[in-house]
């Protein structure tokens, strides 16, 4: 048996670490660990006891974690006694609640009457560190098999709350060990799919309706379908009020752990759990705080991998959904600061597409109908209001290349708009002091020749115009660096492709060659032959200059 005098050294010991600690998410000492080896020993009826010690009101929670996680690490149990049950699932449930509480890591209302402390970084680290020794604390007590527990849902929510990296509470050994004992956990649970589909309602009614029961949306049915005709409802819940949204100022981890929930869900069970899905989503999808606004198109992406396909359409919260993400589309600068527009802007692209393509799986003109709006509302807006941005310029682009993609050859009604834009980010003067700016251009510009290469002769000026150009200045750059190395490789690379595509056409070849024979340094990146005596080097300049107005000349032609 434990004597009290032992336990009293682990609890000094386990303080004495915790204020001195100052790194973040991190075990035991393994001085602490060596002091207090307990390999052998076996849990008994003193257990209850040490429990009881561990979890009192007043001790601190950090060093009743680390002493409890020391004391069962390689304990074993004896006889099976109900005792030990009992103290295992109280401190099982006591473990859960401490280390989901995450109101350090939550944002402050911005107007609120106080204004709580503002925790340190050496606060947070410790607040990392304790989860992580909670987290093996319940490694341990996963090990004692406690049966019938009743803490089988929470238990879930927390782990789950774990599983994303990014999330400032999780640390790498956190996450590590969040998903060793989800998946221990979870291949015991689908072995029945009704005890499967219960935990999951469980979480759902239990874990993320209560937080956000105040953001009721009346523009949803209490089945979660589209209101025919919705009623005046109140206001949106404000975040003058904290109550309001305990989901973002109390508990931001149920965002993760709701996640976590969608990417367990097949399409029955979606379908099935629908009205306790939607308005959650909804409501994040719909926040004020961009951060918020982000995680919402990617819960939305996670959920239409899984969504049936007509469930959209029949509940009419495809067209909610859209008309939610549209508007993001133009939160740019300045009035939304780059660092928040540019992953805001990034996930909506990505939400709307994967929407599209969700709602009209069915339906080739109503998906190019969606495509089409989304390109003309958010890449051409996007460009007029902040294209001299080259960061918000280069994800337009890319973004443009996921959209030609998408729409294949019905991107070809675009080329008249998009290819100007390509063509004029490739010649500016000072394209290649910002190279992944030239990178967006040149993939779209494949996306373009690869999707709608019938139309590419047609425009062939202002594309061989723009590559031609830009591969004279990374040319002319004496010695140009890796980067605009590779794009040049890539230009010569597009500059055959388009070539090769023209091989038909004796007029376009003819253009090609003049092209060619006024410069020698082309003759490499067109693939063809000189059929006159060199020009002179002097000349060459010049005469690169007149190539450019024979391709603007023939394009008007």
């Amino acid at each position: 048996m434990t004597q009290p005098s032992e336990l009293q050294s682990l609890l000094r010991d386990a303080q004495q670490h915790v204020q001195g600690f100052k790194g973040g998410g991190e075990a035991p000492s393994a001085t602490l660990t060596a002091r207090h080896d307990n390999s052998g020993a076996t849990l008994d009826a003193s257990f209850q006891a040490v429990v009881e010690r561990l979890t009192e009101a007043e001790r601190g929670k950090h060093e009743s974690i680390l002493a409890g996680e020391i004391y069962l690490r390689n304990r074993r149990i004896g006889s099976r006694i109900p005792e030990i049950d009992t103290a295992a699932s109280q401190l099982q449930s006591w473990v859960i609640d401490v280390i989901s509480s995450n109101d350090a890591f939550a944002e402050e209302p911005p107007f609120a009457a106080e204004s709580k402390p503002i925790a340190s970084s050496e606060e947070l680290n410790r607040q990392v560190s304790m989860k992580v020794a909670g987290l093996h604390l319940l490694y341990h007590l996963e090990r004692l098999q406690i049966p019938g527990s009743k803490a089988l849902a929470s238990l879930t929510a927390c782990l789950a709350s774990f599983t994303n990296p990014q999330d400032l509470w999780t640390s790498p050994e956190a996450y590590d060990l969040a998903q060793s004992l989800l998946s221990k956990h979870l291949q015991l649970i689908q072995k029945d799919p009704q005890n499967y589909d219960a935990l999951l309602k469980d979480l759902l009614l239990d874990h993320v309706k209560p937080l956000f029961i105040k953001s009721k949306n009346p523009i949803l049915t209490d089945q979660a379908r589209k209101a025919i005709s919705p009623l005046p409802g109140p206001n949106a819940p404000s975040d003058f009020d904290s109550s309001n949204k305990p989901w973002k100022f109390q508990s931001p981890h149920i965002v993760t752990t709701f996640q976590w929930i969608l990417s367990q869900l097949d399409a029955p069970l979606l379908e099935a759990k629908w009205p306790l899905i939607i308005p959650p989503l909804l409501t994040i999808l719909d926040d004020v705080s961009i951060k918020y606004k982000i995680k919402g198109c990617e819960l939305l992406v996670v959920l239409l991998k899984v969504a049936p396909a007509n469930l959209l359409e029949r509940s009419g919260l495809g067209e909610i959904f859209h008309n939610t993400l549209m508007p993001y589309l133009l939160y740019l600068p300045s009035l939304t600061p780059e660092e928040d527009s540019i992953p805001l802007l990034d996930a909506a692209y990505t939400a709307l597409i994967a929407l599209t393509f969700a709602r009209y799986s069915t339906s080739a003109a109503s998906k190019t109908k969606s495509l089409d709006s989304i390109f003309r509302y958010g890449i051409l807006k996007g460009h007029a209001h902040a294209g001299e941005n080259v960061r918000i310029a280069s994800l337009l682009l890319r973004k443009s290349t996921d959209l030609v993609n998408a729409m294949g050859i019905h991107c070809v009604k675009h080329l008249k708009d998009l290819l100007p834009l390509i063509s004029a980010t490739l010649t500016a003067p000072f394209a290649t002091a910002y190279p992944p700016l030239l990178e967006a251009a040149l993939q779209t510009l494949r996306a373009i020749i690869t999707n709608g290469w019938p139309r590419v002769g047609f425009h062939r000026g202002e594309i061989l115009e723009g590559l031609i150009i830009c591969w004279w200045r990374i040319e002319d750059e004496g010695k140009p660096t890796p980067e605009l190395v590779g794009i040049k490789e890539r230009i010569e690379d597009i500059s055959r492709a388009v070539v090769r595509l023209l091989r038909d056409d004796e007029h376009a070849m003819e253009e090609i060659q003049t092209i060619g024979n006024h410069d020698l340094r082309l003759m490499t990146l067109l693939e063809i032959q000189v059929h006159h005596s060199p020009i002179q080097n002097s000349t060459l300049r010049t005469l690169s200059e007149e190539q450019c107005n024979i391709i603007r000349n023939e394009q008007r032609l």
